[in-house]
């Protein structure tokens, strides 16, 4: 039987064991591009910049998957040292995100119905702030009774999908597999699901207080210590690197408790590593 207490003992004593081999890998794909990502954002948000910045927030993000590919390979693959784990992590990258990209749209097609519902029922939709828009009126009863719930389903269901996902990337990295490292990673986590989604609901709780407390807090610390003005300035600067050591972390600590999962559910399962 997998515990979620074993599994997270697990990832604390791999994270103490492979520090060495973890942090240039963390430091180097995680950290830095969300570093550069976060100083970046205030100078793109003028008009003509938009297109720009998702181009280079779409490259960051490839990056930090590659960092998370890699931690995930340093878990799975014993003896790894840093440079063959970022290696693998790299030749994963593709399937990986092709893989994302599917899910995504699964998603979104799971989505779709709601948007429908607004458009059959003939809103007018106004807009006060660019990119932001409301409905001109009070919405119709029967479409608020439809959105609400089917929302609240919506929303049971990704926590769901993304609990027996979560040895996803493990399994694209330890198995080499394609789009079957769907299938592999919901036959590992059966029976899992519920324990998973505390784990994962408690992880971003954490996650979002303790980013609200380094982005906000310290943030207003920051400006106030040292004001300027401007989209860049000493204040956001630090603001950013703070808030990206706090990203970093939780991000690792996804990774490796993923990949610890992976391998505690095989081993519980006593399933091939083999892909198929």
């Amino acid at each position: 039987m997998v515990r979620m207490g074993t599994v997270w003992d697990r990832t604390t004593a791999f994270l103490g064991d492979r520090s060495a081999a973890v942090l240039p890998i963390a430091g180097l794909l995680i950290f830095l591009p969300t570093c550069f990502q976060e100083i970046l954002r205030p100078a793109m948000t003028g008009t003509g910049t938009g297109a720009v910045f998702g181009l280079v927030a779409i490259v960051l993000a490839v990056v930090m998957a590659w960092g998370q590919l890699s931690v995930v390979a340093l878990a799975v693959e014993p003896g790894a040292v840093a440079p063959a784990a970022m290696r693998t992590g790299a030749r994963r990258l593709l399937p990986a995100i092709g893989i994302g990209l599917l899910v995504a749209l699964i998603v979104a097609l799971l989505g779709a119905p709601l948007g429908i519902a607004f458009l059959a029922s003939g809103v007018d939709w106004v807009s006060t702030v660019p990119g932001q828009w409301h409905p001109a009126g009070p919405l119709p009863a029967g479409l608020k009774l439809f959105v609400g719930l089917y929302s609240l389903a919506l929303v049971i269901v990704v926590l769901w999908g993304m609990a027996r996902l979560l040895p996803l990337n493990s399994v694209v990295v330890a198995e080499r597999r394609g789009v079957g490292a769907i299938r592999r990673a919901f036959g590992l986590t059966r029976g899992l699901a519920l324990r998973i989604v505390g784990v994962v609901i408690l992880f971003f709780v954490v996650w979002g207080v303790s980013a609200m407390a380094a982005t906000t807090v310290l943030g207003s610390i920051f400006q106030l210590a040292f004001g300027g003005e401007g989209a860049i300035t000493l204040a956001t600067v630090l603001t950013a690197i703070v808030g990206g050591a706090v990203t970093t972390v939780f991000t690792v600590l996804a990774a490796a408790f993923a990949a610890e999962l992976y391998l505690a559910t095989r081993a519980a399962r006593d399933l091939p590593a083999e892909a198929e």
